[in-house]
């Protein structure tokens, strides 16, 4: 009886059944990240360059401004004012729309035109003046009504247009010290240009790095949920595995203490029925003992195996010897079905005697089912060869083949053609295949007969004999 806790450690198919759904979630989570990374550095990155643009054109204002203060010869403005409307006459400053004086409290002393309205010098603006020689802000909506530009008086109305505005410090021509401050009011289109399209050109680039680093992304995670979920199916084969080896060492251990029970009740069993085989009705009891002494040897030998793979002692075994014990087990039963057995060896190797216990009762098996199979006056080959330093077994026979419903449940339990076969013995064989790591399958099988291939690991043949 299985019980809950023989099921493994809550590994079931629901768990992996989910790992699909949990692969997306990652990734989807994943990219997710990625954007938000994204767009929080181009937003970082779009305030950076849009301040330098703004600096620029305000840089470019005190550097003219003060080389209008600093002009050398006759008719050199020193009066602030005069410099201030000399700077805005170059053919370098289009689109100024006005021009004020403030002192050093920030207090509004002049303004160009004249009618300009006294509007208040913003301190953020002063402070960064003072601190780096210019301070800028573009406003993308700003209303100059009230403020009278140089070019258009009526220009200036409750329309919302796009400015930037400048603070630079004005020197004082004799000192070269901070005298005040001039604040300029210039067109902003051209700005608002620069920003659509640096805006255009980031939007891109963002646009790019999330599809070059979304895609690798996404491909690195792909591969890694790939490799996990073929881990967590290995992990569910091994967990089924080792349930079905808790169950498989519980039943071994009921089976061998059931073998131990019935070997000596059946050796007396044996001379009984040998006994009165001897006799003149010698017939069926001469049948019943050769069936007795079949039976008697196969516990025997279960006995021998359990004995050697619970005991200390380690011997090794060639292939050749192993190919003969296999003769003489399935000899008897080819002399009496009149099918010729034979057996050969090419490039033989030294087997522990575990692993050779193992492989002797799968040749076995396969041998015995190769000979019911074939019909009188036919042959069974067992055969071994070395194959890349890995040995393989054959077992071949000249019967009819196997059914196609045979073939599609091939090492299934209760799967037999025969009369009164259990279909078991392929399942039995299987299981040892895997327990010994090794390789059981159907190589070929038709009206010509029928081959199967045990193929050991490379390590059980890495002995040579001798």
């Amino acid at each position: 009886m299985t019980r809950p806790g023989d099921r493994g450690a809550g590994i079931g198919p629901g768990t992996f059944r989910s790992i699909p759904w949990a692969s997306i979630s990652g990734i989807v989570f994943a990219l997710a990240f990625l954007a938000g990374a994204i767009i929080q550095t181009r937003g970082q990155l779009r305030t950076e360059l849009r301040n330098q643009l703004a600096r620029r054109d305000g840089v470019l204002l005190s550097a003219l401004l003060r080389q209008q203060l600093a002009a050398p010869g006759e008719g050199v403005p020193a009066d602030p004012l005069l410099a201030v409307l000399e700077t805005i006459r170059l053919p370098q400053l289009p689109g100024v729309l006005s021009v004020g004086l403030y002192d050093l409290e920030s207090r509004f002393t002049a303004a160009l035109p004249a009618t300009a309205a006294e509007t208040l010098l913003d301190p953020e603006l002063a402070a960064a003046a003072l601190r780096s020689k210019v301070g800028s802000r573009f406003r993308p909506a700003a209303v100059l009504a009230g403020e009278s530009v140089l070019s258009d008086p009526e220009a200036a109305s409750s329309v919302p247009v796009p400015v930037l505005e400048v603070v630079v410090p004005v020197p004082d021509p004799e000192t070269g010290a901070v005298a005040g401050f001039a604040r300029f009011l210039l067109r902003g289109e051209g700005l608002a240009a620069e920003y659509a399209e640096l805006d255009a050109n980031l939007r891109q680039q963002a646009l790019t790095a999330f599809a070059l680093a979304g895609g690798a992304m996404t491909l690195v995670l792909g591969w890694a949920f790939h490799r996990l979920g073929r881990s967590n199916r290995r992990l569910l084969r091994a967990n089924h595995e080792l349930a079905l080896a808790a169950k498989t060492s519980a039943v071994g251990a009921v089976a061998s203490h059931l073998i131990h029970g019935l070997r000596n009740p059946l050796a007396g069993l044996q001379q009984f029925v040998l006994g009165r085989g001897d006799g003149a009705s010698g017939g069926d009891w001469t049948d019943a003992a050769a069936t007795a002494r079949r039976m008697k040897a196969m516990i025997d030998d279960v006995v021998r195996v359990l004995r050697e793979d619970s005991g200390d002692a380690g011997y090794e075994i060639s292939t050749d010897e192993l190919l003969h014990l296999v003769a003489r087990k399935v000899g008897p039963l080819a002399e009496e079905r009149q099918v010729l057995l034979k057996s050969s060896a090419q490039g033989g190797v030294m087997l522990a005697n575990r692993d050779a216990n193992l492989v002797l009762l799968i040749l076995e098996n396969l041998a015995v089912n190769a000979v019911q199979a074939t019909p009188a006056g036919r042959e069974v080959s067992v055969a071994m060869r070395s194959v890349q330093g890995r040995s393989s077994f054959s077992v071949t026979d000249q019967g009819p083949g196997l059914p196609a419903a045979v073939q599609a449940a091939l090492f299934t339990p209760v799967t037999s053609t025969k009369a009164g076969g259990t279909g078991i013995g392929l399942a039995l064989s299987g299981q040892l295949a895997r327990h010994l790591g090794a390789e059981l399958g159907l190589v070929r099988t038709g009206a010509d007969g029928t081959e199967f291939c045990l193929r050991l690991p490379a390590a059980d043949a890495a002995i040579p004999p001798g």
